[in-house]
């Protein structure tokens, strides 16, 4: 996939959405609770998937640069539970996920291998969008549009 239509596609998931509510709008309003809220305890939260999504973003902007985190930083960070259940943790959370758009944004533009191993997030993100909006819905929290 060309470096315009990987940059076009991200640029619509994040501000439009594609086929999905879009991924900036997805981690509007949820308390914490909501974040950390599991339907049985051997499932994902809110907060653990968005996680995983930052986590492996992070591991392929490092990768651009030779340093991929390495196999025990894999299993600690993967899927990683919320240490610090506050607002502010939450807050912190939802504004990394929001800057990492924006650092996906400035690999595409300027690494040539950016787009082939960016092009992976958009299917992985977007399975996950879907999960956290099913995760919202099983709280009674109404759609988004």
């Amino acid at each position: 996939m060309d470096r315009d239509t990987v940059v076009d596609l991200w640029e619509k998931a994040v501000g439009e959405g594609l086929w999905h509510v879009p991924w900036g709008k997805a981690l509007e309003g949820l308390t914490v609770d909501q974040a950390a809220w599991k339907p049985q305890p051997q499932r994902h939260s809110i907060w653990q998937i968005v996680n995983h999504i930052l986590f492996w973003r992070e591991y392929l902007l490092r990768e651009l640069t030779g340093v991929p985190p390495d196999d025990a930083e894999i299993e600690r960070r993967n899927w990683e539970e919320p240490s610090d259940l506050s607002e502010e943790a939450w807050k912190e959370t939802v504004s990394r996920f929001l800057r990492s758009h924006e650092e996906i944004l400035k690999a595409l533009r300027s690494s040539e291998s950016a787009p082939r191993k960016m092009a992976l997030l958009l299917g992985h993100d977007s399975y996950h969008i879907g999960q956290i909006m099913y995760l919202r819905a099983l709280q009674g929290l109404p759609p988004l549009v």
